[in-house]
């Protein structure tokens, strides 16, 4: 494990491109964040800035931070695919490091990157959560905050499903562009000519509601709507979802063929 470690971080430290996408990834997060806050939309029985307060400080920043996990794919697929068109994969394949190994060492960059992001995600959810709560509790304050966790597997879905494009593709170019585009409008197209019972199962579709747009009704209108069934998708403003367990249940599936797929891919094409 150390040794894989080591590998993975001398490939990374010294690259620029690494570097730039976790400030970047960091930067807009962090500005996103901060011009969401100075909205203060206060009218009786609503107060937007409830999505900063503890507990639903949590939901909120996940489904934002979800948004740069193409960041995060991209880098993955940019640093593996540098391998195959450099030929420096072959390279460690001929002195002595196997593909299951390269692949595991792949498999600790993706963690690293997700851990990263919840890093991320916690610190901003802790600072402007004590800025924005006025009465605090630890049950108040760590409510909600298993959403980090789902979030992290939803980093790794993404992350995974790039990995597949460049091992199946090669190219750095022709793996973004479809990667994208099998976000943007591939599997949307595909989804929409299905049955409406289908269209929740698709993988992206899965992936991307791990961290679900926040329920802004009820979070802002605060106790007013505690008790009540008012939702984006009671009220008909957005299609009914499967229940968060068979969510995430489903993303781990979905995680788990996309690393087969990849390691057949790796062990059974030339390098």
């Amino acid at each position: 494990m150390k040794r894989m470690i080591g590998l993975e971080w001398a490939k990374i430290s010294s690259y620029g491109f690494f570097r730039v996408i976790l400030i970047l990834t960091l930067s807009l997060f962090l500005l996103t964040v901060f011009v969401f806050s100075r909205i203060d939309i206060s009218l009786p029985g609503f107060t937007w800035r409830n999505l900063f307060r503890f507990p639903d400080i949590w939901p909120s920043f996940a489904w934002v931070a979800s948004w740069f996990n193409l960041l995060l794919a991209i880098l993955v697929i940019t640093i593996a695919g540098n391998e195959f068109t450099g030929r420096t994969l072959r390279q460690q394949i001929m002195t002595g490091l196997s593909r299951e190994e390269w692949l595991a060492g792949k498999g600790i960059l993706i963690i690293g990157l997700a851990l990263f992001g919840v890093v991320m995600v916690s610190i901003a959810g802790f600072v402007f959560g004590f800025i924005y709560t006025r009465e605090l509790s630890l049950g108040t304050i760590f409510s909600n905050m298993d959403i980090l966790l789902v979030y992290m597997v939803q980093a790794i879905g993404y992350m995974v499903l790039g990995m597949l494009f460049i091992t199946v593709l090669r190219s750095n170019t022709l793996a973004i562009i479809l990667y994208l585009l099998y976000f943007i409008m591939i599997e949307p197209i595909i989804r929409g000519l299905c049955p409406v019972e289908v269209r929740p199962w698709f993988p992206v579709k899965i992936i991307s509601h791990l961290t679900p747009f926040p329920e802004v009704l009820k979070v802002t209108s605060g106790e007013a709507l505690d008790n009540s069934n008012m939702t984006f998708e009671n009220i008909g403003l957005m299609p009914r979802q499967l229940e968060d367990s068979t969510t995430t249940i489903m993303a781990l599936v979905y995680i788990l063929v996309f690393a087969i797929l990849t390691y057949l891919a790796v062990k059974k094409k030339d390098l």
